[in-house]
């Protein structure tokens, strides 16, 4: 076991590309809103009727919720981040940073079902995507997914997180519980075959 070090960042959030297509799409998911909504308040303007103003309202209302929901889908891509500083793993996601000290954290693997998004709808893989949870007494549950659309994290991602877990000294039933995740993490870093599954 090496001693964990850091800050790693993890290979979690959205790659390069996927945030230039995302700041791409922003324009006309943006733009065209916008546009909608100042026709919108234009014509109440010009038509000053209560029944004027109610129409236009409901009119403005589906391009701001379009709009709305695009820039937390967006803002999720650019804040998605975890780092591993020492035995500490924080992950950042769309409105919220949580952190765990994985030396003395419960911490344990789990997984859930990989679901592709067809043409019919979304239908399972028969692949399980696997999770590291972590939750410290009190605290809030952190979760990092360990496979991401282009494979598992890097070996030495993995590694790092297996050296965090065995960095604490715990006892009973934790110890092996965290024993058993840092050995799986070791697998899934450095077997071949593990990593395919």
């Amino acid at each position: 076991m090496s001693t964990p070090h850091g800050p790693l960042e993890l290979s979690v959030g959205a790659s390069t590309g996927a945030k230039i297509g995302v700041a791409l799409f922003a324009i006309p998911f943006i733009g065209v809103p916008l546009f909608v909504i100042s026709r919108v308040v234009r014509a109440d303007e010009l038509f000053s009727e209560r029944l004027s103003l109610g129409l236009s309202f409901l009119s403005a209302l589906v391009p701001l919720a379009v709009m709305v929901v695009f820039l937390v889908n967006a803002l999720g891509t650019f804040r998605l981040r975890a780092v591993l500083t020492g035995s500490v793993l924080e992950v950042r996601q769309t409105f919220t940073t949580r952190r765990a000290d994985l030396a003395r954290a419960t911490v344990w693997l789990d997984s859930s079902p990989e679901y592709l998004d067809a043409g019919q709808g979304r239908r399972p893989t028969g692949r399980r995507i696997p999770h590291l949870y972590a939750q410290e007494q009190g605290g809030a549950r952190v979760r990092i997914r360990l496979r991401t659309a282009g494979g598992f994290l890097p070996p030495h991602e993995l590694v790092a997180l297996a050296d965090a877990v065995e960095s604490g000294r715990r006892t009973g039933p934790e110890a092996e519980r965290a024993s058993q995740a840092a050995d799986l993490l070791r697998r899934l870093g450095t077997d071949p075959i593990t990593r395919i599954l």
